[in-house]
């Protein structure tokens, strides 16, 4: 190997292309993921700040072992190109958000997490000029950090300076003064161990209500559970909690606080498309006519619900970053996806936020004068599915789904291609797609009953079984 390509190679070792995902940065702390890397990162953002007539950044952090020294390392490459970063600390990603929206100082944003994957991971979102980098614009910072030399704008301004700021408090104040709870509520909080406990437990003891924290203490190794609540396993201990409490409901959060799970009193999972179901009825009732934005993994329950109250149902891919971006490009009152991003643009500023949706659940549970068993027990029942992880390499997971795409026959379906496969007949739906932020396929489906549910499942397996020989373990 002659000098130059070794050098490439070790650039290409350096900044590995996998970490760059669809809507954020994310890979193995350390390894993939390290301060050289976040380093890196910040002068190749820091190039792009520079380019515009603002040179500040928010930088926060989830509460992962690795996030201080990569948010360390981000802050120093940022500042090496001018940039002046102001510290949040540790925080959430919808106190970063909020940071962005109403802080006053800069539209650009870095919030170092990863989110709810398990804690030997990390990563970034990023956020320039109020746009949620994504996608393409993510690829295109690969050979700016792999060739490392500072830009010539960079070289010619100064050391970029560093504040810190405290930005929960006015978070917290700014919820308070548009929020309006007639009465209080006895909750259980699951912090998971990271970020969101804390601020969680300050603002339902501000709203009035009696919270009692699980998992709120900060430890980054999350020893009691994975900060992923889409994940029945996670919730079991929030479920037991409530019920032990006699609470009103539960709030599982995610790693950094942008999603959110809901246990009602009688320890019942409410899956982020029912809480959709909740909130689209009450917001077409303030917006009639209004686009609804969902992703493909949410119940087709939802968008009757939405066309039932006058509203227009929009389905989108998976994503944060693409439901976001739909509800702008929409101007739609909300929007939201199956693994618990929900996204407010009335009150709120379109940005997902799992503390903020909790409190606006408690507003209609407020106004209804029910229950959230009562509110649930009026929708309109199904079988369905939690999301079904399918462990596939990470550098083969894209090419199957293609080859699915395009070997898959489902006669008489109708057939949505939007991201993955979305199988829809009559009384039941099957999907199966590329996950953006792990080493697998996921799987869902819906039914009208349970014998709708095997015949869905069957025609998945028989469909599936030529591409995957133990499709059976898991359908």
């Amino acid at each position: 190997m002659d000098l130059v390509k070794e050098r490439q190679h070790i650039r290409s070792a350096d900044i590995p292309e996998l970490v760059f995902r669809d809507y954020d940065i994310r890979g193995l702390a350390d390894s993939e993921i390290n301060t050289h890397f976040a380093r890196r990162l910040g002068q190749a953002l820091g190039a792009l700040i520079g380019e515009t007539a603002e040179h500040s950044v928010y930088v926060g952090r989830d509460a992962r072992l690795s996030s201080t020294g990569l948010a360390a390392a981000l802050k120093e490459g940022l500042m090496a190109c001018g940039c002046n970063v102001i510290d949040l600390g540790e925080v959430t990603t919808p106190a970063l958000n909020f940071a962005v929206h109403h802080g006053g100082q800069s539209g650009n944003g870095i919030m170092v997490t990863a989110s709810h994957n398990p804690a030997t991971y990390n990563g970034f979102k990023i956020i320039l000029q109020h746009q949620v980098i994504s996608g393409e614009m993510l690829q295109q910072l690969i050979p700016t950090m792999r060739d490392g030399k500072p830009h010539s704008n960079q070289q010619a301004r100064n050391t970029g300076s560093l504040v810190e700021t405290d930005i929960v408090s006015q978070y917290v104040d700014h919820i308070l003064n548009i929020s309006n709870l007639s009465r209080t509520f006895k909750l259980v909080i699951d912090g998971a161990n990271s970020v969101p406990g804390p601020i969680a437990t300050q603002l339902f003891d501000r709203l009035g209500c009696l919270a009692f924290p699980l998992y709120c203490d900060i430890d980054g190794s999350f020893p009691n559970h994975s900060p992923n609540p889409a994940d029945e396993k996670n919730l079991v201990d929030l479920q037991r909690h409530v019920t032990e409490q006699q609470a009103e409901l539960g709030l599982a959060f995610d790693g950094d606080g942008d999603r959110v799970v809901v246990i009602t009193g009688r320890g019942r999972i409410v899956w982020p498309d029912q809480l959709m179901m909740i909130f689209a009825r009450d917001v077409l009732a303030q917006h009639p006519g209004a686009d609804i934005v969902f992703d493909v993994k949410s119940s087709s329950r939802l968008a009757d619900i939405i066309r039932h109250h006058g509203g227009n149902p929009v389905m989108c891919k998976t994503g944060h970053a693409h439901v976001r971006k739909q509800v702008h490009d929409n101007n739609s009152p909300l929007g939201g996806e199956f693994s618990g991003h929900i996204f407010f643009n009335d009150r709120w500023r379109g940005f997902d936020d799992g503390l903020y949706a909790a409190v606006r659940l408690l507003e209609i549970l407020c106004e209804r004068q029910q229950t959230l068993d009562q509110v649930i027990d009026e929708l309109e029942t199904s079988v369905s599915t939690a999301e079904i992880l399918l462990p596939v390499r990470e550098d083969e997971k894209f090419e199957l789904m293609r080859t699915l795409s395009a070997g898959c026959q489902f006669p008489q379906a109708h057939i949505i291609c939007l991201d993955g496969l979305r199988v829809e007949y009559p009384t039941a739906w099957g999907l199966i797609r590329a996950s953006n932020t792990s080493a697998n396929l996921t799987l869902r489906f819906e039914a009208d009953d349970e014998q709708a549910m095997a015949e869905i499942k069957t025609a998945f397996r028989r469909e599936l079984s030529p591409f995957i020989n133990n499709i059976k373990e898991y359908i």
